[in-house]
């Protein structure tokens, strides 16, 4: 996210955990990839989860909820190319009313982006965020 200057390499491959919650990668300084679901620039909804925070301070998604519609987010594929998005628009959604459909459902005409990070207040009792902050991007192109 060049806007944010937010850079990281190495997609780690992410699974949903019993509950069908996307479990987080386990540094705090990677980005993973939902692997159930289409990779970045493929047909369909490419879903990047990462930390907001850690015990030791801010982490690699810190500021995604200042990502702002038009920005352009940039991800190297395995093949070396690279598939760059343009963001659509930022939303906060309580835990409990997450937007799944929105998220994980299928597009109808183009490869699209999510990604995925906690937000809002943090639930001491629970020791996690009552929130979770999504940015939507669609594809509009890939460069060698």
């Amino acid at each position: 996210m060049p806007s944010l200057g937010v850079h990281t390499t190495g997609l780690v491959q992410l699974a949903l955990d019993p509950a069908g919650r996307l479990e987080p990668p386990t540094s705090f300084e990677k980005a993973g990839w939902y692997a159930g679901g289409p990779a970045p620039g493929e047909f369909g909804p490419a879903v990047i989860g990462a930390h907001v925070d850690s015990k030791a301070g801010p982490a690699l998604f810190y500021r995604l909820g200042a990502l702002a519609k038009g920005a352009r987010v940039d991800v190297t594929r395995a093949d070396g190319s690279v598939a760059v998005f343009v963001v659509d628009r930022v939303g906060r959604y309580a835990k409990d009313d997450f937007p799944t459909a929105a998220v994980y459902g299928n597009t109808t005409d183009r490869a699209e982006l999510r990604l995925i990070t906690c937000g809002g207040a943090f639930d001491h009792a629970s020791g996690h965020y009552v929130d979770n902050v999504v940015a939507f991007a669609h594809l509009v192109g890939t460069r060698p």
